[in-house]
């Protein structure tokens, strides 16, 4: 992690989501960065790596699981830890997630009061 606050990467399509989280991680004192989508999120962490990412599995375009695939082939950024958040809470997509390189997967919606 960095000497300074810890960097944290959410990546969500939902602004509701990302503004709830990035209020919660800022006042716990982590710096947040934002993306909407897969693609955003691997362009900001090749010029920012971040200490973790918060990841949504459902998105348009580059989902979750393509995204954390993306990230765990890449030797600068592969290292990340990944939590995946979604809605999705089948054993399947769990396993998946897990299987891709995930390290929790967190189940939606998020209580961020605890």
């Amino acid at each position: 992690m960095n000497d300074s606050m810890p960097i944290v990467l959410i990546v969500d399509d939902s602004p509701e989501a990302l503004s709830l989280l990035n209020e919660t991680l800022e006042q716990a004192g982590f710096t947040a960065l934002i993306a909407l989508d897969g693609n955003q999120a691997f362009s900001i962490a090749c010029k920012m790596v971040p200490d973790i990412i918060l990841l949504d599995a459902i998105m348009p375009h580059c989902d979750g699981f393509e995204t954390c695939k993306k990230f765990k082939e890449h030797p600068q950024l592969s290292d990340i830890p990944i939590i995946f958040m979604t809605g999705l809470v089948d054993t399947e997509n769990i396993v998946k997630g897990l299987e891709l390189g995930g390290i929790d997967y967190l189940t939606k919606p998020i209580n961020t009061e605890n």
